[in-house]
């Protein structure tokens, strides 16, 4: 699982694996950007959902947004983020709240890198 000082290492690649994805869609790069314009699009709504859902500890509201973030992400092929919505998704499943602000944070840095990349 990532944590906030780790994901300061991560590469380009680990933030979004533009490759897989383009593979995945047999090569079409134009399809692969509409995609990423789609994700670019969803992913500050999802955010924001996913962000109201954990302050309001609403945990079955977090599984769901964090399984709708997930899915999304490993569409576009943004790996770091898909991860940690997969780590944030199992803690709601578990009723596990410890530690879930802190997830949120370092998801928060992984959208702002990703999207950075990702508009390069």
């Amino acid at each position: 699982m990532h944590t906030l000082s780790d994901d300061a290492t991560l590469s380009k690649e680990q933030l979004w694996n533009r490759d897989a994805a383009i593979s995945r869609l047999g090569g079409n790069e134009g399809l692969l950007n509409r995609i990423v314009d789609m994700f670019l699009a969803q992913i500050e709504q999802k955010h924001e959902s996913l962000k109201q859902a954990v302050a309001d500890m609403e945990l079955e509201a977090v599984r769901f947004n964090s399984h709708s973030m997930k899915g999304v992400a490993g569409d576009v092929g943004a790996d770091a983020i898909r991860g940690k919505a997969a780590a944030i998704e199992l803690k709601a499943k578990q009723n596990n709240i410890s530690g879930l602000h802190e997830d949120m944070n370092d998801l928060d840095a992984l959208i702002k890198k990703t999207i950075e990349v990702m508009r390069a």
